[in-house]
């Protein structure tokens, strides 16, 4: 049992094999961020060196400057492939920074004018960079030695016996306080990000059960918000491919998902006789049935305030909310217009309204998608948004598509 636990730590932060796969893109989103900041500092420190050899005139300025222009690549390269699904890029990414950083000690080391700057500083900072590479202790343990020896090699090579011994004490004492402080540092990391993984889905799990119980009570819509979650999905993996949208980010996306099921939550106080009414509803009742997108957003309110993700609050009131406001100011509760209508209420107006048209309640029959599709075309600019709603239907015609091969 104490091999395993000891075996686990080495190779997965402490936790079970299965369980660090899960959250093993969660920790390479992490470390992602933290390169950008690495490559940043790297960028400046190098350039404030770079000044500092051209003022006082040393003739060292080669080590200074691969640092500064390597890193500053390296930053513009963490940006472009930010959004990139293969980790492999990451960790290319994260290798050459701390390659460059190894090179820069390397180089430096041989410099006789920098005898003044303490070797502590380089080999604290080598220490410190497989915080940007890996989570697996064994793999960073590995190039904290590597690193290590190859910067005792040069020192070993070109400096003096004095200097040497100096270095070789620096480096030990350095490379087994960077080991047990990234050895504390990322299993720590490791697990807050397991718990918070849980936390979310637990999270998930009770909003979609609140949100099911009202499904249940809606004899119509059975199924209603798995479906309407997918084409909110479809919609938002469509608007990151342009310009106009794709800074809306991979939260914004995660929020609207998580806030989607909710969209109808108020209708858990409308009564039964006006929510499973088989015909069509009067004006009164149909007033009654109005309220429910004021109810859901007071619930969610009541509810969920108190949570951190602010965010998350505010997109999640503004889908129970808005998303039967109309684009021409025609819609409720509050006659929205245009882009008055948060885009996240605007997004599930379509995804809710295509479901209500293809779908069978207990007061319509369901339409063909031919016909939906011709209704939610002649919405366009009325109804909804006519540049959401197009690119909505590019989803819905692919779907169609794809169901036929």
């Amino acid at each position: 049992m104490a091999k395993k636990r000891i075996k686990n730590i080495f190779l997965h932060g402490g936790l079970e094999k299965e369980e660090f796969k899960q959250i093993f893109p969660l920790v390479w989103k992490r470390n992602g961020r933290i390169l950008k900041v690495t490559s940043l500092l790297s960028a400046a420190m190098g350039f404030l060196f770079l000044l500092y050899a051209t003022f006082t005139r040393s003739g060292t300025w080669l080590p200074y400057f691969i640092l500064m222009a390597g890193s500053v690549v390296i930053f513009i390269l963490s940006y472009v492939t930010a959004n990139s699904k293969s980790r492999i890029v990451g960790m290319l990414l994260c290798y050459i920074q701390m390659l460059l950083i190894c090179a820069y000690a390397g180089i430096l080391s041989t410099q006789i004018s920098n005898y003044a700057i303490p070797a502590t500083s380089i080999v604290v900072f080598i220490a410190i960079m497989p915080l940007t590479i890996d989570d697996r202790l064994i793999r960073m343990y590995f190039f904290v030695i590597l690193e290590s020896v190859s910067y005792l090699v040069v020192s070993h090579l070109f400096k003096s016996p004095a200097a040497f011994s100096l270095d070789l004490m620096n480096v030990v004492t350095f490379s087994v306080i960077g080991m047990t402080l990234y050895g504390v540092i990322s299993t720590r990391n490791i697990r807050e990000i397991h718990q918070g993984e849980r936390i979310d889905k637990i999270q998930k799990s009770i909003i979609t059960s609140m949100a099911t119980v009202v499904e249940e009570r809606d004899e119509s819509t059975g199924g209603h918000i798995l479906r309407t979650e997918d084409y909110v999905s479809e919609l938002l993996e469509k608007l990151k491919k342009f310009e106009k949208y794709s800074k809306l980010g991979e939260e914004y996306a995660a929020n609207v998902m998580l806030a989607a099921p909710m969209h109808d939550i108020g209708k858990i106080k409308i009564p039964d006789s006006i929510l499973n009414k088989p015909g069509r509803l009067t004006r009164d009742e149909f007033e009654v049935m109005k309220k429910h997108s004021d109810y859901g957003a007071e619930i969610i309110s009541k509810t969920m305030r108190n949570v951190e993700n602010e965010d998350y609050f505010e997109v999640a009131c503004n889908i129970a909310k808005y998303h039967h406001e109309r684009y021409d100011g025609t819609g409720y509760p509050d006659g929205l217009k245009g882009d008055e209508i948060p885009l996240e209420a605007r997004i599930m107006a379509l995804a809710d309204v295509y479901d209500a048209l293809v779908s069978e309640r207990v007061y319509k029959k369901a339409l063909s998608k031919e016909e939906a599709v011709k209704i939610i075309e002649e919405g366009k600019g009325t109804q909804f948004d006519p540049e959401l709603a197009e690119l909505f239907l590019e989803c819905i015609k692919k779907s169609k598509e794809d169901g036929q091969k």
